[in-house]
C-alpha cells in the first residue's frame, strides 16, 4: 500500500513505502519515507524532481530514504536494479534512530526500461521498494516549461 504525502516547503512528492521492520541488534529497523528523484538538494538533505517515470538521458538519479528505529549504529543498504540485474549496491551508515540518508546512480543512456531500489537491512531483509522507470525516446536535463 503505498501513501502519497506532499511537502509543500519541498514541492516533492514523498512516498511512504510499504515497508517491513526489521529486528536488528540495532533495535527495530523500519523505513517511513523513501523517493526517487533527479535531483537533491544537499544544504535541506531533501530529494527534488521525486517521480515514477524519467526520461532516457537522466544522468543521475537520487535514492533519499528516512530510517528510523535504529538503537545502536547499523548499515542499511540500497540495493539498485535494471531489469532485475544489480547495477549497485550501498552501504549506508543509520547512527540515531530518526535517521535521512541517500545514495546516487549514475546512469548510462541505455538504461532504459525498468528499475527498482530497495533497502535491505543488515541481515539483507527488504525493508522497503521502490519502482520507477525510464522511458526512451526522451532527453533530460532542462525542463519543458
Amino acid at each position: 500500500m503505498r501513501i502519497l504525502h506532499l511537502v509543500p516547503i519541498a514541492a516533492v512528492l514523498l512516498c511512504t513505502a510499504a515497508a517491513t521492520t526489521a529486528e536488528t541488534a540495532g533495535g527495530a529497523l523500519d523505513v517511513v519515507e523513501m523517493v526517487v528523484a533527479a535531483g537533491f538538494d544537499r544544504e535541506n538533505r531533501l530529494p527534488e524532481q521525486a517521480g515514477e517515470v524519467f526520461p532516457a538521458g537522466t544522468e543521475r538519479l537520487w535514492c533519499y530514504t528516512r530510517v528510523q528505529g535504529a538503537a545502536l549504529p547499523v548499515d542499511i543498504v540500497h540495493a539498485w536494479y535494471h531489469e532485475g540485474e544489480t547495477r549497485a549496491r550501498v552501504s549506508l551508515p543509520v547512527r540515531s534512530p530518526d535517521w535521512r540518508t541517500w545514495s546516487s546512480k549514475l546512469l548510462l543512456p541505455a538504461w532504459t526500461g525498468h528499475w527498482e531500489v530497495k533497502v535491505l537491512d543488515p541481515d539483507g531483509l527488504v525493508l522497503a521498494s521502490r519502482t520507477f522507470t525510464i522511458v526512451p525516446g526522451t532527453t533530460g536535463g532542462e525542463d519543458s516549461e
